[in-house]
């Protein structure tokens, strides 16, 4: 018989569906800073050194994001007394964390460390809330913590170095997680699919938020006239296709795969596709609000070279991380998103006297017709699948 924390609960009355808490939904407020703290600080530089630097810090944070989600699809956080103080402890260090952002490889990498270090270690405290009291679940969290501790300490050490060495330290604090979660994969973790698919498509949706922001204030702060208007339009307007690449059916499908996994290849799917898997979706989409910011300042210029490769690495993370999903649950992929990335990737050189709203108009036309065979291709295969089902 399949133990019962197998779907993510411990208590009879915790042995259903769940959805985000009010108390996650405060929690990831101050990610919100956090992923606009990211974003400015990537458009104040995009040479090889500042995105790299930004593309650590993205990590780490998006690391930290996501052991809260774990702890919370384990055990309602809200619901007891003690998590709830626990969650409600890490919010002001977390925010510090969010601050120090744009000054972390500077004067602010002490504030970055330490904070980062407080929220850590109270995050694993509350994944191993249950886990260490359930035998099905302990050696896992064991495996995993054992290992995960040794992160917060690192990135302590490297705020209070200085130059390569503090990028050397952090670089080794988010490799050393990596390594926990394929350790503590091979083991029984507790996960309610629902709640778990839930919870990404909602960060997903804190990153496309930052696009709409990003638009508004920056057409807020040049004033709004018929050029800035087509700007906007062209941005959002991409931006709602962004939004559609995903919730046409991302979410569902994994939280279908969850559901159909037991056991240790549940974490291995929850860690593939959620944790490891929505990492490139959300850089992609912070790295088109880099974009965006530029473009609605100026949108009847060219975009210049740096946010030209900025917005094909957009659509080849978002695109890229699809293709990735899509292979771990059905070891296919869809030709029509390479051929996007292909043809996006075209518009580096042929970009450079082109108006810049047209060319992130182009993007989203690209992405629109993308996703529009991909959706009917995944209509069709739910379509027979259904049939074959009623067949039998």
């Amino acid at each position: 018989m399949v133990d019962e924390t197998l779907d993510g609960l411990s208590s009879p009355g915790e042995r259903r569906e769940r959805h985000a808490s009010n108390l996650e939904l405060f929690l990831d407020l101050v990610f919100v800073f956090a992923v606009t703290a990211i974003a400015s600080t990537l458009a104040h530089g995009l040479d090889a050194r500042s995105i790299g630097e930004g593309v650590l810090l993205a990590w780490l944070v998006w690391w930290q994001w996501s052991q809260f989600t774990w702890a919370g699809t384990a055990v309602d956080l809200q619901a007891r007394a003690g998590t709830r103080v626990l969650v409600l402890m890490t919010i002001p260090a977390e925010l510090v964390v969010a601050v120090a952002i744009p000054t972390a490889f500077g004067a602010g990498g002490p504030w970055f460390g330490v904070s980062y270090f407080l929220v850590q270690t109270l995050v694993l405290s509350m994944q191993g809330w249950n886990a260490v009291r359930i035998s099905t679940l302990r050696p896992a969290y064991v495996r995993f913590a054992a290992v995960a501790i040794l992160s917060p300490a690192v990135v302590v050490i490297g705020g209070y170095c200085h130059g390569d060495a503090r990028t050397a330290w952090w670089i080794a604090a988010a490799v050393i997680p990596i390594v926990g979660a394929w350790r503590g994969a091979r083991g029984v973790w507790a996960l309610n699919p629902v709640h778990f698919a839930e919870r990404h498509a909602l960060f997903v949706i804190i990153a496309l938020g930052e696009v709409l922001v990003t638009a508004g204030a920056t057409a807020s702060e040049h004033g709004l006239d018929g050029t800035v208007a087509l700007g906007v339009l062209a941005a959002v307007g991409t931006a709602c296709v962004y939004w559609w690449t995903y919730f046409a059916f991302i979410p569902d499908v994994g939280e279908f795969a969850l559901r159909s996994a037991q056991g240790s290849a549940r974490a291995r799917q929850a860690r593939d596709l959620f944790t490891f898997g929505h990492f490139p979706l959300i850089a992609g989409i912070v790295a088109y609000a880099v974009v965006v910011r530029s473009m609605v300042a100026s949108p009847t210029d060219d975009i210049d070279l740096a946010h030209r490769v900025l917005l094909v690495a957009s659509v080849a993370l978002l695109l890229g991380g699809y293709l990735s999903i899509q292979y771990r649950v059905t070891r296919r992929l869809a030709p029509e998103r390479v051929v996007a990335i292909v043809v996006v990737a075209g518009l580096i050189p042929l970009a450079s006297s082109i108006p810049g709203f047209l060319v992130v108009a182009a993007v989203g036309i690209v992405l629109g017709i993308t996703q529009a065979i991909t959706w009917r291709r995944f209509q069709a295969g739910a379509i027979a699948r259904a049939a074959a089902g009623g067949d039998e």
